[in-house]
């Protein structure tokens, strides 16, 4: 499965969920992702970093038969711009469906620093975002890839690295993939007992062999 959407871009049914600190590679995925868009195929994305850029779009699709035009780009500026455009996603697909969904940092505008009521309230709309992307991916047949940061703390001296909202997100998805950081160039992708290692360049994300 790892080989199949690091290495060709193919992206799986359901909802794929791709947890890592920042500069792991997570946007660049979604870059790849792009490449496979011919033949009149589209792609939506919902950048909530607001760090989407066409000029590093071009670059890594470099040499590819890829009309831009054929990606519609939504800027999320906030939690409640958010909830609006995800809870009409469907609205978008009256034409055609896309190739596939991605939504880049879907966690961004819903981070807590502390345990308090605002994380039960963030939480259960989270949990109302990823079960309406979860019927829209299945009845519909489109396929989301969704990019999440995570949250280093320590646990009994153990050093512990998580997806933000892991329990919310993880249950609802279909595919879970680990980003980690192995040293100074190297990185690490996982999938249950998979693993494949990678580098980021110029060229976007190399598989290691």
């Amino acid at each position: 499965m790892l080989s199949n959407f690091l290495e060709k871009s193919i992206v799986s049914d359901g909802i794929t969920h791709i947890a890592g600190p920042p500069n792991s590679g997570k946007t660049t995925i979604l870059y790849h992702l792009c490449k496979k868009l011919k033949k009149g195929k589209k792609a939506i994305i919902l950048d909530c970093e607001i760090n989407f850029s066409a000029r590093r779009l071009r670059e890594i699709t470099l040499g590819k038969e890829i009309n831009f035009e054929n990606i519609m780009l939504l800027r999320v500026v906030d939690r409640a711009n958010q909830i609006r455009i995800i809870m009409k996603l469907h609205s978008f697909f009256k034409k055609e469906k896309p190739l596939f969904v991605g939504i880049n940092g879907f966690t961004n505008h819903f981070r807590f620093s502390s345990l308090n009521v605002n994380e039960m309230k963030w939480n259960k709309s989270l949990s109302l975002q990823m079960a309406y992307l979860q019927m829209v991916s299945r009845k519909l047949n489109i396929p989301i890839v969704l990019t999440n940061q995570v949250s280093v703390f320590r646990e009994n001296n153990l050093k512990i690295v998580r997806p933000i909202a892991n329990s919310v997100i993880t249950n609802y998805s279909d595919i879970n993939i680990m980003l980690e950081h192995v040293n100074k160039k190297l990185w690490k992708a996982k999938h249950e007992k998979q693993e494949m290692f990678y580098v980021l360049s110029s060229q976007g994300v190399t598989i290691m062999t």
